[in-house]
């Protein structure tokens, strides 16, 4: 009998994510794996694609712009003097992080430099992007009850 993905199934999957011109913008070779239905921070979207799927089965899910990584917000959108940002950060696509008066810490890219001035983007490199979720199942089985029920403690907390 051949597996199918349905409630309470282990799957692993690689994926990649591509643009509409078909430009691959991460891939992902090491299987990522869920326990179907349990809630665990895949996307429904992705998920509802997934059901009664089959190992070897190709699934395409694409989102709109926004929809997974969020709308692009101006506010973190930063410009300074170059001068005033250290010399190792002067580097596109460098990651700097910053921690705010409450100690959470949120990176920020560094997306534009020119003479004098250096911007740092702390959106989501993919926000505002239209994207294509293209996965390839590669297993499926029962899940462990540890693995529920794992996964119900962490959704729970």
């Amino acid at each position: 009998m051949t597996e199918t993905v349905t409630k309470n199934k282990y799957v692993e999957f690689t994926y990649s994510i591509t643009n509409d011109d078909g430009a691959i913008i991460e891939q992902v070779e090491v299987p990522v794996n869920y326990v179907h239905g349990a809630k665990m921070g895949l996307w429904p979207k992705l998920e509802d694609a997934l059901e009664n799927k089959k190992i070897d089965d190709q699934i395409k899910v694409s989102f709109e712009p926004g929809e997974v990584f969020g709308k692009v917000d101006q506010d973190l959108i930063f410009e300074d003097d170059i001068k005033n940002v250290p010399e190792e950060y002067r580097e596109l696509g460098k990651i700097v992080e910053f921690q705010n008066d409450t100690g959470d810490v949120k990176p920020f890219r560094v997306t534009e430099i020119n003479d004098s001035k250096i911007v740092l983007d702390g959106n989501h490199p993919l926000s505002n992007i239209k994207i294509n979720f293209n996965v390839n199942i590669i297993n499926i089985r029962n899940a462990t009850e540890t693995e529920i029920n794992a996964l119900n403690e962490v959704t729970e907390t």
